[in-house]
């Protein structure tokens, strides 16, 4: 009877996990270290909302060696998207007695969605990272739900990867690569140098519909590269869906974050409005501030006021430089119709003001203190 017992608890365990990880439906994995030598790993999944599961545990190996599992831990589950439901994990483990070296963390499982036509059953992502055994390394922060999955048939389509480096390496972008299960990439679909996806009408045309699965129309992934300019530190394959839709104003379509870009110098007031609409006239948009990374991480410090008069759709993002390094800058923020949602992004990037940037009066001013400096400007009468 005992025995009976274990075999149909062990049969009910088996099914609920293929009836779980039979849905997945894209993944990501964010690998950084501490000058400690914890490995951390940001784990990100999407699910069909019926069926929520998580990426569970990760395989780690350094340098091609043994390999073995961390277990991702708790889920952080976010549900405010009809057509799918996200799931966060993070975990870490104290490498430090490993030492120096690239480890690659993995994940694999069964099965994806179905009904995507350039994607298999399979699904799984990889990272690496190189340590020192010494030094941290924070390489790369990127939120995958930051690329818009609503894609309009016969329509150009254009949205940024919005990665960012902590540590400001360069960062460059494969789209040729195929992670776990997907057979092909999206037709059409490419990433150029400043991590712009774009595909082209012609292209968009000819996205069918999933009958099977609401928005899970066509797979594509990548692969984010962070270099320090004598070799890769880190690399970050991902992997989604796009949601094809005919623009009719009629079908349930997601409201939409207009993508700001600011150039500015270290010290300006940045003051930015966020504008959000949706095509389907009399729905009721909500917008929201998600996040501020760049380099060194999160950012404190921002402030955002959602509800303009007149304008509820919009709201006004303002943050103070002063003080803070060069670099590339990102505020993320999320709209919902109460079904669909998008996240869009305000990208500063700062630098450091040089002489070019200095009015010309004071400019003309510094040049002439120098010049006295060096004896070059003789005074009257001298």
């Amino acid at each position: 009877m005992f025995k009976k017992l274990l075999l149909a608890t062990a049969i009910a365990g088996l099914s609920t996990a293929a009836a779980h990880a039979s849905h997945n439906r894209g993944s990501v994995l964010i690998p950084s270290i501490d000058s400690s030598g914890n490995l951390t790993i940001q784990a990100t999944s999407f699910w069909r909302t019926t069926a929520v599961d998580d990426v569970n545990f990760v395989t780690i190996s350094k340098d091609g060696g043994p390999s073995f599992n961390l277990n991702m831990g708790a889920d952080t589950t976010n549900t405010s998207d009809s057509r799918f439901t996200r799931t966060d994990e993070t975990a870490s483990v104290d490498i430090s007695a490993r030492g120096a070296g690239t480890y690659t963390i993995s994940w694999s499982s069964c099965c994806r969605v179905s009904g995507v036509p350039n994607a298999a059953s399979n699904m799984g992502t990889t990272s690496t990272i190189v340590w020192d055994g010494s030094s941290a390394v924070n390489p790369i922060a990127f939120d995958i739900q930051n690329i818009q999955p609503n894609v309009q048939r016969g329509v150009a389509y254009s949205d940024n990867l919005d990665v960012v480096s902590p540590d400001g390496l360069t960062l460059s972008y494969d789209d040729t690569v195929l992670t776990v299960g997907i057979n092909s990439q999206a037709p059409g679909y490419t990433i150029d140098a400043a991590g712009q996806i774009g595909i082209s009408a012609a292209a968009t045309a000819g996205y069918a519909d999933n009958g099977s699965n609401i928005g899970a129309d066509m797979a594509f992934s990548g692969e984010i590269i962070a270099s320090d300019g004598a070799q890769t530190v880190a690399t970050v394959q991902f992997d989604w869906l796009f949601d094809a839709v005919d623009s009719t104003g009629v079908t349930p379509e997601p409201p939409a974050i207009i993508d700001v870009v600011v150039n500015a110098l270290v010290g300006d007031t940045i003051n930015e409005i966020v504008a959000a609409s949706d095509p389907n006239v009399g729905d009721d948009v909500t917008l929201s501030f998600l996040s501020f990374t760049g380099p060194g991480g999160a950012i404190g410090g921002s402030s955002f006021v959602a509800g303009l008069p007149g304008n509820p759709t919009s709201g006004n993002f303002t943050w103070d430089s002063t003080g803070f390094t060069a670099g590339t800058y990102i505020a993320t923020f999320l709209a919902t119709d109460g079904g669909l949602t998008d996240q869009g992004t305000v990208t500063i990037n700062l630098r450091e003001p040089v002489s070019a940037d200095v009015p010309l009066p004071a400019a003309l001013g510094l040049l002439a203190a120098a010049l006295a400096g060096l004896g070059m400007i003789r005074r009257r009468g001298a």
